[in-house]
């Protein structure tokens, strides 16, 4: 698995980063296995990375203890993003269905990309706003549907430091 090309080909970052970016992200991505049935992240912690399926399968469970599966992803699938961007707490939890290898980006991976490049956080604001008005279609609203590119803006930035 090459860290570089699973993000370069994710739009999540493709529609935002440009090489130099990805270049930098990628040197700081981790790779990880997860067996059947473990969890990746559950429903309501804290989280500060993102999850990118490179092989596998995973289930998206919402509803706390004994919860609804409201989807199954696969290769490509991307999940955490609102607590990697935001701080956000995990709004669902997310278990391997199979085995699993994942890309994982931390908050330390990304505030590099940030620093360098400060920018990006308008447009990742709006990727996450688009994004999170396919997941209001999809699965119902997430809390965060009503909140504009401005409102993502303002959390990413207080997430990551004011500064940026």
């Amino acid at each position: 698995m090459d860290a570089r090309e699973v993000i370069a080909a994710n739009p999540f970052f493709a529609e935002v980063l440009g090489d130099t970016e990805i270049d930098m992200l990628a040197g700081r991505a981790l790779k990880r296995d997860y067996g059947h049935g473990l969890e990746l992240v559950r429903e309501d912690d804290s989280g500060s990375s993102l999850f990118i399926v490179v092989s596998g399968q995973v289930d998206v469970i919402a509803g706390g203890q004994g919860g609804k599966r409201i989807a199954r992803l696969g290769p490509g699938a991307v999940v955490g993003e609102m607590s990697l961007m935001t701080g956000a707490r995990r709004s669902a939890t997310v278990i391997a269905a199979t085995d699993v290898t994942v890309l994982e980006v931390t908050k330390a991976a990304l505030a590099p990309v940030f620093e360098a490049s400060p920018e990006l956080i308008g447009r990742f604001a709006a990727v996450l706003r688009k994004r999170q008005g396919e997941l209001d279609r999809a699965f119902g609203s997430g809390g965060l549907g009503i909140m504009g590119e401005r409102g993502f803006g303002d959390l990413i930035r207080g997430f990551f430091g004011g500064g940026l």
